[in-house]
């Protein structure tokens, strides 16, 4: 049986391959894997996979598996192929980060030309006495900063741009 899925914007193509009862062959992206199942529960399950142990849990809804390893979380969207396409050709590849109430800049962290991680802090605005670092919204490059430190903006005032 072959499938795919995506986990945290990556494909994974999996092929199972029934050996015995409850002994599979498991190729993920090509690479193969003996496993053993035994089944503890409705949702639960431990993988022997090398010779290593797993305990499995998987709880499913419409939208997406949360599958629990160890006990740690791995979300899976349930999407097809399409969903995920349209997904990626209508994002945007610049986008412009506005401020939604007036402030002043304090500070410019990141300079245009400049390469930024998502989440990357790339100026600090002041408003209502209190001051935020504005963050990247994607990993890129910083096209252009309109405001320099010390300006005045307007709520809606797009402060700088991210392709």
């Amino acid at each position: 049986m072959n499938f795919s899925f995506w986990l945290e914007q990556k494909e994974y193509r999996i092929n199972l391959e029934e050996r015995a009862k409850n002994n599979l062959c498991v190729s993920v992206n090509e690479q193969g894997f003996d496993v053993s199942v035994e089944f503890i529960g409705k949702n639960e399950l431990l993988l022997k996979i090398n010779g290593r142990v797993y305990n499995v849990v998987v709880n499913s809804n419409s939208l997406s598996h949360s599958v629990y390893v160890n006990g740690r979380l791995f979300k899976i969207e349930k999407r097809s192929a399409l969903e995920i396409l349209k997904g990626e050709k209508g994002r945007s590849k610049k986008r412009e980060v506005k401020i939604s109430m007036p402030g002043r800049v304090v500070q410019i962290i990141a300079r245009e030309g400049e390469e930024v991680q998502e989440g990357q802090a790339v100026l600090v605005l002041e408003a209502m006495k209190m001051q935020n670092e504005i963050k990247s919204p994607q990993a890129g490059k910083i096209s252009q900063i309109r405001f320099r430190a010390g300006d005045y903006v307007e709520a809606g005032a797009i402060l700088f741009a991210v392709e």
